[in-house]
C-alpha cells in the first residue's frame, strides 16, 4: 500500500554561481519569498519536461519526451512568511493506459506523464540566510531535485530576457537531519545488518562487479551499540564540517564498520559498506557517511494522503523540533 509522508530541507539562495549565501530578505532588492512565488507561478504555465540542464534539454530535443520526467506547479499561495504550492511530478510514457470501470472509459496515456500530486511549503526567517523547505513524499517519490532545478532554470531564463543578463538566483537544499531520529530508525528498523562489499573488475576490464559481500546481523551482542556510535560520529562530523558529501570518507566508514564485525574481515580490502535497515513500510535504506538523509522521511498516512491542514501541522511540528539543532529560527504560522 502506498505510503505518504514528507521530508524537510534547509535551503539557502545564491546569486548566480557565487558561493556566499544571501540574506533571504534581500535578494537584489526583493525577498526570496517574492522571487519564489513568481518562479513557482511561472512553472504553472505549462509542463516542465526533462532534466533542467542544458544537456537535459538537448537530449529532450533529440529524443523526444518519452521517458523524460515532467513537473507542473499549481495553487501557489502566500501565508504569512510561507509560500505554499502543489506540484504534479511524473514521467512521460511510464504507463500505457488509464482504465475505468468499463472498457469504453479507458484512456490511452502512453504519450503522457502519469503524475502524483505533492504539497510543498517554503518557510522564511525574519532575517537570516537559511529557510526550510518541506515536500510531500509518496512511496519513494520525492521530487525535490527537479523542483529546485527548475526554479533555478526559470530564474536564469527570467534574467536573460533582455539584451543584458540580469541577476538570477540559485536555490540549494540540504536535508534537515535529526540525530535522534537516525538512531531510532536503526534501532527500531527490521532486518538490521551491516553490509560490507569488495568490488573487482572483470577479466576484460569492461565493468566492475561485486566480488565479495558480507552481511552481519546487528542482533549480535554489542554490535548495535557499536554501530550506533559509529553512525552518530558520522552525523556529528558532517554537522560540524558542513559537508554534504560526508566528513568521513567512504574508505574510513568501511574500516569502522568492518571493525565492528571483527578482525576476520578487517584485512579483506573491502571498498564499500553501510548499515542496512528495513523500515515499517518495507523500504530498505542504507546509511553511509555520505548517505544518511533517506532515513529522514516522516510517515503520515497509508493508502491516501492526509488533508492539507494535517499535512501542514505535521510539517510545522517537526520543523520546530529540528530548528534549534540546525541553527534555524523561523516563526511558523499556526495554520
Amino acid at each position: 500500500m502506498t505510503t505518504f509522508g514528507y521530508r524537510l530541507f534547509g535551503f539557502q539562495v545564491y546569486r548566480g554561481s557565487r558561493r556566499a549565501p544571501l540574506n533571504l530578505q534581500d535578494c537584489g532588492g526583493e525577498t526570496y519569498a517574492e522571487i519564489a512565488e513568481r518562479l513557482l507561478k511561472a512553472l504553472s504555465v505549462g509542463t516542465a519536461i526533462g532534466d533542467p540542464t542544458d544537456q537535459g534539454q538537448a537530449k529532450l530535443e533529440e529524443s523526444g519526451s518519452i521517458g523524460q520526467p515532467a513537473l507542473r506547479v499549481e495553487e501557489v499561495r502566500v501565508v504569512d512568511n510561507t509560500v505554499r504550492a502543489t506540484l504534479w511530478a511524473g514521467k512521460f510514457g511510464s504507463h500505457e493506459k488509464a482504465i475505468g470501470d468499463d472498457a469504453d472509459s479507458d484512456s490511452d496515456i502512453s504519450d503522457k506523464a502519469a503524475s502524483n500530486l505533492h504539497r510543498v511549503v517554503l518557510a522564511f526567517p525574519d532575517d537570516d540566510a537559511t529557510g526550510i523547505l518541506a515536500i510531500e513524499t509518496i512511496g519513494r517519490s520525492c521530487p525535490i531535485a527537479p523542483l529546485v532545478g527548475w526554479m533555478k532554470k526559470k530564474s536564469r531564463e527570467e534574467a536573460t530576457q533582455g539584451s543584458v543578463e540580469g541577476a538570477w538566483w540559485r536555490i540549494a537544499v540540504e536535508p534537515l537531519a535529526d540525530e535522534d531520529r537516525l538512531a531510532e530508525m536503526i534501532q527500531e528498523g527490521q532486518a538490521q545488518k551491516l553490509v560490507l562489499v569488495k568490488h573487482s573488475v572483470t577479466a576484460g576490464r569492461t565493468r566492475e562487479i561485486r566480488d565479495v559481500e558480507i552481511a552481519a546481523s546487528l542482533a549480535v551482542t554489542g554490535r548495535m551499540d557499536q554501530a550506533l556510535k559509529v553512525v552518530r560520529s558520522w552525523y556529528r562530523l558532517n554537522r560540524e564540517v558542513g559537508n554534504p558529501d560526508g566528513a568521513v570518507s567512504a574508505a574510513q566508514g568501511v574500516r569502522q564498520l568492518a571493525a565492528i564485525v571483527g578482525p576476520q574481515v578487517e584485512d579483506m580490502d573491502l571498498d564499500d559498506g553501510w548499515v542496512e535497515i528495513q523500515d515499517p513500510d518495507g523500504q530498505v535504506k542504507r546509511v553511509k557517511p555520505n548517505q544518511m538523509s533517506e532515513v529522514f522521511t516522516y510517515r503520515l498516512a497509508e493508502g491516501q494522503p492526509v488533508v492539507t491542514p494535517a499535512f501542514y501541522a505535521a510539517v510545522r511540528e517537526t520543523a520546530l523540533g529540528l530548528q534549534p539543532a540546525a541553527g534555524v529560527a523561523i516563526e511558523w504560522p499556526v495554520s
